[in-house]
């Protein structure tokens, strides 16, 4: 045998032991995060045809259970929040989800006071290598430097790309753990938050000031005017908090609230303030100042569903 095909053979071999060591360690790391796989495959992948559809960052994702929303208003939801995300990551997710879905009937916007920032695009870009058969997302990915090509001729690069946690994530799932922990649940992109308590003291958080960028504005355009061409209502929310307390650690955050309510009065957007609801005030509904534990999103579900079944589409 000639030293150029050993060479060759040798390449292969180690592409073939590298490609199944990949696949060992996704299998792995999709076992541990059984609910994101599960719900990124449902919301990029599949055409399920859903009425209501939930978007914004983990003030969503584990604050809106579709279950309640469901039975109260007689539709069919799902929950796209998006944990860390920002402006970036809800307009990409509504064109993704697009891709493929019809357009729901209605949209519930959620936004936080951090969402206009643009000192990140992807809290974390790693999480949507597996699901670049999806245009939007491939196209996002490249625009944004993460080119795709390299991953779909070889796909075991992806490792290359992992933070510390999800290479710890590879462990967890061999050890047979789960990101839903003991005694909670998901349904329907919706994983519940424990039942944890936070202090009724309410700690001292660092005071900051949020950024509302030109480009994270015009992906709330581009939400808006993509809603209005695919004929899909939208409503604003902004979700509870304890006690103000967020918006007392951001500096400017009237500013930041007075530019989504100009927004929705300018495009005749309902816009929800749900921090002055009653249950704002209870620390035993909280897991920390700005999420809500099971108790408490299941409280606010049902309170939410009550605000949406006189205005979304029948």
């Amino acid at each position: 045998m000639t030293p150029f095909k050993r060479i060759i053979i040798s390449i292969v071999v180690a592409g073939i032991f590298c490609q199944l060591s990949f696949m060992l360690i996704k299998y792995e790391i999709n076992k541990y995060e059984v609910h994101r796989a599960e719900r990124l495959n449902e919301l990029l992948y599949k055409s399920t045809n859903y009425d209501l559809l939930f978007i914004g960052s983990s003030r969503t994702h584990l604050t809106v259970n579709p279950r309640i929303i469901d039975s109260i208003c007689s539709v069919n939801s799902y929950n796209a929040g998006i944990e860390g995300g920002n402006l970036f990551e809800f307009n990409m997710m509504l064109q993704a989800f697009l891709e493929n879905h019809p357009p729901p009937k209605d949209i519930v916007l959620t936004l936080d006071l951090r969402s206009f920032v643009s000192d990140y695009d992807f809290f974390n870009y790693t999480q949507y290598f597996s699901f670049t058969k999806n245009k939007v997302i491939r196209d996002y990915l490249n625009r944004q430097g993460y080119s795709t090509v390299r991953f779909q001729l070889l796909p075991f690069l992806e490792v290359t790309e992992y933070d510390h946690n999800t290479k710890g994530y590879f462990l967890k799932g061999l050890l047979g753990y789960s990101e839903i922990r003991e005694g909670d649940f998901q349904y329907k992109g919706y994983v519940s938050n424990t039942n944890r308590q936070m202090d009724s003291v309410a700690p001292d958080l660092h005071t900051t000031k949020a950024e509302l960028s030109q480009s994270r504005k015009k992906c709330l355009d581009d939400i808006i005017q993509t809603c209005k061409q695919k004929k899909i209502s939208i409503i604003f929310t902004y979700a509870p908090e304890y006690k103000g307390m967020l918006q007392h650690s951001v500096s400017n955050s009237k500013e930041v609230l007075n530019y989504i309510d100009s927004v929705a009065v300018q495009n005749s957007i309902p816009f929800f303030r749900d921090d002055r609801l009653s249950i704002c005030s209870d620390p035993k509904l909280f897991v920390n100042a700005g999420h809500l534990n099971r108790d408490g999103a299941d409280l606010y579900s049902a309170i939410l569903a009550n605000h949406l079944k006189n205005l979304i589409k029948k």
